[in-house]
């Protein structure tokens, strides 16, 4: 009851985003789960083309994604929710105009076991996010940043 009385709590943007946060994580898990994923890499590059936006709410609108997705990731508590993140994220900031790149990469760890993750590159990203990012080798890149 507490998690739906502080969701009412939240101003409309916030509501808006956390609702087209679940649609878009929802979906991008079933179609991780359900295509292949050069099928979803060709929609993503097709579709989500680089438009102009406004430089002066960019960082507001990718912040403001980045806590719709982590709060409805936060709800479902999937493991290893990397790729369905995001995919949504990647959609989400490119429906608003916002250049972003989605990059899927992998890493050996000291077990010599391969380990894979994917993550958003966006003109207002998170500073820490591309030195923990670092260590992949990426090897998938959908959309290009100017």
């Amino acid at each position: 009851m507490s998690r739906l009385l502080r969701f009412w709590s939240l101003p409309r943007r916030e509501k808006q985003f956390f609702c087209e946060a679940a649609f878009w994580i929802l979906l991008s898990h079933l179609s991780v789960k359900t295509i292949a994923f050069r099928h979803i890499v060709k929609f993503l590059s097709a579709r989500w083309h680089n438009g102009a936006r406004d430089a002066l709410d960019v960082a507001d609108l990718c912040k403001l994604a980045d806590v719709s997705l982590s709060r409805v990731v936060n709800l479902l508590q999937w493991k290893n929710v990397c790729l369905s993140r995001s995919m949504a994220q990647f959609i989400m900031l490119r429906r608003r105009g916002i250049p972003a790149v989605m990059v899927a990469g992998v890493k050996f760890s000291e077990d010599s076991l391969l380990n894979a993750h994917a993550w958003i590159d966006a003109a207002h990203s998170a500073p820490n996010a591309s030195s923990e990012n670092s260590a992949f080798t990426a090897l998938v890149r959908i959309g290009h940043r100017p």
